[in-house]
């Protein structure tokens, strides 16, 4: 009978100690250099603020927070070496409404399923879209563009960065909402897009505020309408789609941290307290403005029902349109 409590009390300490081993190890994340990927080129606006963003979670946390650049393929390249990787918040990921909402349902035969695979950490940032014409384009309004595609149906054409892009499904949601057709012309990159309509080759374009601001200020492009419940500062006297009477035309570009499925809850708390911190600093938010955006912070549970939320109005925009990638 003692031989058997032993074994049985032997049998209990092996058990227990690895969980607590694991409860040592989340209290003392990190321990280790961890790494953020990201779907983006170096350099640009989203992957300076990453670096600013690793740069304060490396000085907070102590360890080394790195910046893992994975472009291509509309997003999923990155996020897929995200998904894959351990749930011990050593791999984390910037995405946005492309990878984590879009593509998604447009290529149905991914390596990952934003849902199932990833926890929500924080939503980051948020710029709204923005409609602009080239100058020699009759319109000043929303109003009066519309009646411009209606009384020419299938000869107005909108540029965008691809199919499946948030300009995309932003034009195929004017589209639907103003029963209007235009005809979608994908380029290879949002600038290509913005560059075709600056040149003449396209006629509209609906693209981040922050990427046209320079163009419109420079007298290249018209502003229309901003696609968003709020006016751009940088472009005061431009009307929101609401105030221009089509509040149903609202398209936001928004950026956000998760963490592969199942990474302990302490962790992802622990860095959504510290990401909050660090975009409440004077520096970070001037930054993030700059670039035509705001500091959109949410928590994980509101961040993931925010998520959904997108999943379920762009899944609609999605199959009215018929949009399938090629």
């Amino acid at each position: 009978m003692m031989l058997t409590s032993i074994l049985r009390r032997a049998a209990l300490a092996a058990a227990v100690l690895p969980a607590l081993a694991i409860g040592s190890t989340q209290a003392q994340y990190p321990v280790r250099p961890a790494r953020i990927v990201i779907s983006f080129s170096p350099s640009g606006p989203t992957d300076i603020l990453t670096r600013l963003i690793a740069k304060r979670l490396s000085e907070s946390l102590g360890q080394q927070f790195i910046v893992d650049n994975r472009p291509g393929g509309a997003g999923t390249i990155g996020a897929q070496l995200a998904a894959r990787a351990a749930p011990d918040g050593y791999t984390l990921f910037l995405g946005g409404i492309t990878s984590l909402v879009i593509t998604p349902h447009i290529h149905k035969k991914l390596a990952y399923d934003p849902v199932k695979d990833f926890a929500p950490i924080t939503k980051l940032t948020s710029q709204p879209l923005m409609l602009v014409v080239r100058p020699v384009v009759p319109v000043r309004s929303l109003k009066e563009f519309i009646a411009l595609v209606r009384a020419k149906p299938g000869d107005v054409n909108y540029a965008t960065s691809g199919i499946g892009s948030t300009g995309h499904l932003a034009g195929e949601l004017f589209k639907v909402i103003t029963r209007t057709d235009m005809v979608h012309v994908p380029y290879k990159s949002a600038g290509a897009a913005i560059t075709s309509l600056a040149v003449g080759e396209s006629h509209v374009v609906c693209q981040a505020a922050g990427s046209v601001t320079p163009l419109i200020k420079a007298g290249k492009l018209r502003p229309i309408v901003v696609a968003g419940r709020e006016r751009v500062p940088s472009l005061p006297a431009v009307p929101t789609s609401a105030e221009a009477g089509l509040p149903a035309f609202a398209v936001e570009s928004w950026s956000g941290l998760v963490a592969p499925a199942a990474t302990p809850p302490q962790i992802v708390h622990r860095l959504y307290e510290e990401i909050a911190t660090i975009l409440d600093m004077a520096d970070i938010q001037a930054f993030i403005r700059a670039q035509g955006a705001t500091p959109a912070l949410l928590g994980p549970e509101d961040f993931g029902a925010y998520i959904a939320a997108e999943r379920a109005e762009w899944t609609k925009v999605i199959r009215t349109a018929g949009i399938k990638a090629e």
